[in-house]
């Protein structure tokens, strides 16, 4: 019985261990490796989709403070900290120029107000966004210095609000109580 148990515990070693580690390692003589990627936490997330035009990798994180460390194991590569491109980045300048503005309240409850630094010719165009990149609110105003906007439809939460006129662009935060 007890040469049984001990043969037993040896085949689910086996099994558990030493088979997945094998698989994991297997590929041809030009080591074949895969690229793995996990956001883990509170903060974060990953998910791959397949379509008809290739695999494509969502990934988000949210609060990361710096990057910890790599690490280097038979071929794979553990990456701790901020989520680092595949390919270059391109950086692109804006063709806008600075539009100057003060927002007020911010933080508010209903209604917000732009006063603009400058004289205004054109009509603004004013978006806000909400912390995923969604459109929450547009509306275009007449040429004024100063314009009050109603955003008391908004769930309270944070915002990206952009104006544009004249081929000038200004951009804030907002927090919604």
């Amino acid at each position: 019985m007890k040469r049984k148990l001990i043969k037993n515990t040896a085949l689910l070693f086996l099994m558990i261990w030493i088979v997945p580690a094998l698989h994991g390692q297997s590929g041809t003589k030009d080591k074949v490796y895969k690229i793995i990627r996990s956001n883990v936490g509170v903060g974060g997330s990953s998910k791959t989709f397949q379509t008809s035009k290739g695999t494509y990798v969502v990934s988000q994180s949210i609060g990361q403070s710096s990057v910890i460390g790599t690490s280097i194991n038979n071929g794979y590569y553990l990456r701790q900290g901020f989520q680092q491109p595949h390919e270059r980045i391109k950086v692109t300048k804006s063709t806008y120029s600075s539009l100057r503005a003060i927002v007020y309240p911010n933080p508010f409850d209903y209604n917000i107000q732009i006063s603009f630094n400058e004289s205004i010719s054109k009509d603004i165009n004013i978006e806000v966004y909400n912390v995923l990149g969604k459109l929450v609110y547009s509306k275009s105003f007449s040429p004024s210095r100063k314009i009050q906007i109603n955003l008391e439809n908004l769930s309270s939460g944070s915002y990206t609000l952009k104006a544009i006129s004249n081929g000038k662009l200004f951009n804030s935060k907002l927090i919604k109580i």
